[in-house]
C-alpha cells in the first residue's frame, strides 16, 4: 500500500520499547520486508517490518496512523531507534519504506509479557517479540554516547518527541517545531500545500485516508 508519508529519524529522539523466533540477545538481523497496512477496525494504519536472523523471523508494527497521538509518538521513537541502528535516516511511505529492506543490525528478542514459560500455565504459547535493536557493532541507538561513536558522520540536531498537534489545514502527526535538517529536500508537494495529503497521527478533516474511507 502506498501512502503520502515520509519519516525523518533526525526529527525524533530514539526510543526502544509477533514472530516465530526464540529468545536471543544481540543476534544479527536483516530486514527482509516492509509494508504499510490498515488496522482491522479501519481507523488507522501501521508500518510492518520483518526482521530475519539465522534463528528465525520476528515482526514489529509501528503505529504511523492512530487515533491515539501517544501511540504515534511512541512509534516514532521506536522508528527513530531502528533507522539510526541501520543507518537509514529517511524512509518514504510511497514505496512502503523500501529503503529499510536489506538493512542489517543486531536485536534482542524476548517473550511477550505473560508468555514466559511456566509449568503452572501450560496454555501459554511462548510468543516472542522484538525488544531492542542495535547497530551492527552492538551500539544502542537510544544512548547518545554510543550513537555518536557508531555514526560519527551524523552531526545534525535532534528534535524532541513532542505530543502530536493538529496543524493549520487539519493535518495531524507533525510537531509544530520539528527541525528540518535539509530544508531544500523537505519542500511540500502541491497536494500537501493545498492541505490534501494524509499525515501520520490522523487523517485530515474532510480528506479520506490513503487506504479508503473509515467505517
Amino acid at each position: 500500500m502506498q501512502v503520502n508519508w515520509q519519516f525523518n529519524a533526525n526529527a525524533y529522539e530514539p526510543n526502544q520499547g509477533f514472530g516465530i523466533h526464540p529468545p536471543a540477545q544481540k543476534i544479527p538481523f536483516q530486514i527482509t520486508g516492509t509494508s504499510i497496512l490498515e488496522t482491522k477496525d479501519k481507523t488507522g494504519g501501521y508500518l510492518k517490518v520483518e526482521f530475519t536472523s539465522p534463528q528465525g523471523m520476528v515482526t514489529q508494527n509501528y503505529n504511523i496512523n492512530n487515533q491515539n497521538p501517544k501511540a504515534v509518538e511512541i512509534a516514532y521513537g521506536q522508528l527513530s531507534a531502528l533507522c539510526r541502528a541501520v543507518g537509514v535516516y529517511q524512509i518514504d511511505g510511497s514505496n512502503e519504506c523500501a529503503a529499510l529492506r536489506g538493512a542489517k543490525g543486531l536485536m534482542d528478542v524476548g517473550y511477550q509479557k505473560g508468555e514466559e514459560p511456566d509449568p503452572a500455565f501450560p496454555d501459554r504459547k511462548g510468543y516472542t517479540e522484538l525488544k531492542r535493536v542495535y547497530d551492527i557493532n552492538g551500539n544502542d541507538p537510544s544512548k547518545p554516547a554510543q550513537a555518536q561513536q557508531a555514526q560519527p558522520q551524523q552531526n545534525q540536531p535532534q528534535g524532541q518527541a513532542q505530543p502530536l498537534q493538529q496543524q493549520p489545514g487539519g493535518n495531524w502527526g507533525q510537531p509544530s517545531a520539528a527541525p528540518q535538517p535539509n530544508p531544500a529536500q523537505q519542500q511540500a508537494t502541491p497536494q500537501q500545500q493545498a492541505g490534501q495529503a494524509w499525515q501520520p497521527g490522523g487523517a485530515q478533516q474532510g480528506a479520506a485516508p490513503p487506504w479508503g474511507s473509515r467505517q
